[in-house]
Parts: C-alpha cells; structure tokens; sequence
C-alpha cells in the first residue's frame, strides 16, 4: 500500500492541531487579557472551534486515511504510533455527537466565568447549579467513553490526561502515601522546631516579584523570544507551538508564592518548547499526557528550585532586584523557609510533604462526584471534613476550600492525581539525573542548568507520546515507578 495515505492522513490531522492550538491562545488570552464584557463573543468563538475539530476529526476522508494506513508495511515506530493515537483519538471522537460537545462547551464556559464571580464572594451555592449541569453532561461524555475503552466512567476521564491510567493504579500510590505521610509530616513539624526562621514580613512590589521571575527563568534556560509571562487568576502554561504562554498570581506578602509558580511553570514551558521538533502538529509529538507533564514542572519547582543548591545560586539576586539587606535574606535562611512545612487551606501554596495530601481529597471528592456517590451541595462538607481528617485544618471560607481551584468548575476531572503521580515520577528521575551527571548538585549552586535541561530533554521531552509514562520512566530510570524515591527525596529534605 502507497505510503502516500498515511502522509495525507498526517496533514489532515495537522489541520485539526492548529485549530487546537488557536483555541488555547484563545484560552490564555481569556485568562489573562480579554475585556471581562467580552466572554459571551469568546464563549461562541471557542465552542464554533470545538464543534469545527470534531466535524473535521470526524470526516469520513480521515477514516479511509486510517484503514489505508493500517496496510502502509513500511511504517517506522514512531509512524506506527502516530497512527495508532489518531486512530484512537478517531474513534472517541466519532463515539460523541456534535450537540452534546456544543453542551459542554458552553456549559464549562459559563461555570469558569461565574466560578471566578463566585470565588470572589465566597458563595459556593450560587455555582453550584452551573457545576451540577458540567458534571451531568461530563458524566454522559464519560460513559460513552467508558464503552469505547472498556474502563469505569471515572476512569474514562483519566484517559483524558494520561494514557492507560486508571484509578486501581492510583489508589495503590495512594495507600501508601497516606499509610506514610501523616506520621511523617508529624515528624516534620517537630523536628523544624529545632530550626530558626527569620520570617519576611516585609511588603514585596510586584513589578520587582515579576522582574525576579524573568531573570531566574533566564538563568535556568528559558527563552523569551519563545514565551512570555503573565498575570492570571490561577496559575498556567498554555500556548502554542515555539509559544509558550506562563501566567501566576501576586502577592505582595509572600513573594515565594508566585515565584514558585513560575518556576513550576517554567517546567512546564521547557518541556513544552523540547518536544520533538520533526513531529509537530501531530499526537505522537505532543507532551506524553499530565503525570510526565507534571513531573517536569515538579522536577523544576521542587527538586531543583526548593533546593539548597539552587538557593546557593538565587540568593543573590533576590537581594539584588528586590534591594534587601540581612540575615533573614541569605540562603540558609531562605532556604528555611522555602522548605518550612505547616498544613494550610491552599494547594497551590501547599509545602511538599502537605501538598499530596490535598490531591487525595480532592481526588477521593471528584471521584465520588463522578460515580454519584456524592452530590454537588454535599461537596463543602465532605472537603472540611477530609481537610480535617488529614491535615487537621478546617477553611472558614468557601474560597480556601472547595472554591479554590478552577479544575471542576472548567470541566476539568481526572487531572488531580496527576500532580502526585507527577511528584513520584520527578524524585525518581532527578536521582537519576544526579546519577549520570557529574557534580550536578554543585552545578545547580553555580547556575549552569545546561546539562541537566539538555539531559531532560533527551531523555523526556524529545521522546513526546512514542511511549507511555510507565514505559518512559523504566527505560530512563532502569525500573518501574517506585515510590521509595519520593519518601526518601523527603526524608533527606525535612529530617536533615
């Protein structure tokens, strides 16, 4: 069979990419930038761009492309890949009818607007009739889905975010995070009491928080000429191809908060801009799914920024741009307090030993939800009593709890898991990392962040979607996911 059908079946799919790209500028652009009067005209634009994806993945030329390719013999690995995910992506797409896609739409649109109005007031029950009507449609989505890949309907919307996940997988991982966390972190907060924090209580502008961000992403090896950074309700990497859209969030008393979030998206962003140059626009190109997309932020954030190393390095310029002086701003003192642990309402803020804590809540919740075993009005106490149950913390405000983060209310389940999933995954391959590169730690405390960007991008990025997450993780580590790595990552940060 010609070869000429799957080249064809691969520029039909680039069509469908670069209407997906054009709608995530459009995305950014409404988080960041857009006139707050002006969502009506962008609700309509996006949902005319997700019903044109779908009418053109669902073309009948795309299917005689598909079976003709299937006959191609000499298609190489990553050829074969390719046509196994758009073949995959064929099949979902064609299970869903065009009205129920325009539903969703437009109803994850109205519920992330008025989410955002919501949070504001702290008044959970005025969105709650926008969530019930997403999860209702999201569940119909999830049992069509269900059927196609032979899963549960919670399941289905794990396959979303990453490929071959399922729930047994996670409450494996799951178990034993709690079996060990909640006496560790015991541990923890008495073992840093023996530690002396000079607290920043001092007012930090935010135009010099922002210039701070910039040069550290510099330093550590992102281009400007590639992406841009921004302000946005919630922190976020999007954009394009050689686009790297990063937002995050300020807070003129806690200047950590948003520089950590840059940094985490910052690990995002390279990961995104290191794929696989020959296969854009097409799936086997794109990021693996969220666990390896998360593990390269996390490996950025916390493995490598949370350092000590890394703090070595910084230190000086957070004196400089912020023009500081004294104890409380050198490294030591830094780092004390960037690695300081005390349970709090806010995930994105969370410290590392807490913050795996709140993806179980919210990953046992949203489950829940989706299976029917929990409805919408019941979400604000099943979350106060989870908060309490492990972290002994209960929200006074609906907008440090179950209004806090925008995943739900944009339609977004089955993303949660993998910000932990994701933290197991970067321990593992940092310590891989340090194995293979000579004096690593002593390079990071210098600022040559070079070998190990280049070895990521060897190793990770450039490998885009040719393998799954369990298989990438064995081939560059030497074994299977191994949650040993993390616990250990933790005891050697906090209990030394």
């Amino acid at each position: 069979m010609n070869k000429n059908f799957y080249k064809n079946l691969e520029n039909k799919y680039k069509e469908i990419s670069l209407l997906y790209e054009t709608m995530g500028i459009l995305h950014w652009d409404r988080s960041t930038v857009m006139p707050k009067k002006s969502i009506d005209g962008r609700t309509d634009q996006l949902t005319n761009l997700y019903v044109l994806s779908h009418k053109m993945l669902k073309d009948k030329k795309i299917y005689d492309c598909i079976k003709n390719s299937e006959k191609v013999k000499k298609l190489n690995n990553w050829e074969k890949k390719n046509l196994n995910l758009i073949k995959k992506e064929f099949v979902l797409n064609n299970s869903l009818d065009k009205k129920l896609l325009e539903k969703i739409s437009q109803a994850t649109s109205d519920c992330e607007m008025q989410w955002r109005i919501s949070k504001q007031n702290n008044d959970f029950k005025s969105i709650s009739p926008y969530l019930e009507k997403v999860i209702k449609l999201r569940k119909i989505e999830a049992k069509i889905k269900s059927k196609v890949l032979k899963c549960n309907i919670y399941d289905a919307l794990l396959n979303d975010h990453e490929q071959d996940l399922n729930s047994i997988k996670i409450d494996k991982v799951f178990d034993q995070l709690i079996s060990f966390l909640p006496n560790f972190l015991k541990e923890v907060l008495n073992f840093q009491k023996k530690k002396k924090i000079i607290y920043i209580n001092e007012n930090v502008n935010i135009k010099l928080q922002k210039q701070l961000g910039e040069l550290l992403m510099k330093k550590i090896g992102f281009n400007f000429s590639y992406g841009r950074l921004d302000t946005s309700m919630h922190p976020f990497c999007g954009g394009a191809y050689k686009d790297a859209r990063i937002t995050t969030r300020y807070n003129e008393k806690n200047f950590v908060e948003s520089l950590m979030g840059v940094l985490h998206e910052t690990g995002h962003a390279l990961y995104n801009l290191g794929l696989p140059e020959k296969w854009k626009y097409q799936p086997v190109g794109d990021a693996l799914g969220t666990v390896v997309h998360e593990s390269q932020s996390l490996f950025m954030e916390m493995q490598v920024c949370r350092s000590m190393d890394f703090l070595k390095f910084a230190a000086p310029f957070i004196k400089k741009v912020f023009k500081k002086k004294g104890k409380k701003w050198s490294f030591e003192n830094l780092h004390r307090i960037y690695t300081h642990v005390k349970p709090s309402f806010i995930r994105v803020d969370a410290d590392e030993v807490t913050y795996p804590l709140h993806v179980i809540i919210r990953y046992k919740i949203e489950k829940q939800l989706i299976e029917g075993n929990l409805k919408v009005n019941e979400i604000p106490k099943v979350w106060n009593m989870y908060m309490k149950k492990y972290l002994g913390i209960v929200p006074k405000h609906h907008k440090d709890g179950c209004l806090q983060d925008i995943h739900w209310f944009d339609g977004t389940f089955g993303y949660f898991p993998t910000y932990t999933l994701g933290a197991i995954y970067a321990s593992q391959l940092f310590a891989k990392a340090k194995e293979k590169i000579p004096y690593l730690n002593n390079q990071i405390s210098t600022g040559k962040f070079s070998h190990l960007i280049q070895w990521l991008k060897i190793n990770v990025h450039e490998k885009g979607s040719l393998i799954n997450s369990e298989e990438l993780i064995k081939e560059v580590t030497g074994e299977e996911l191994n949650i040993e790595y993390f616990k250990q990552h933790l005891i050697n940060r906090y209990l030394n």
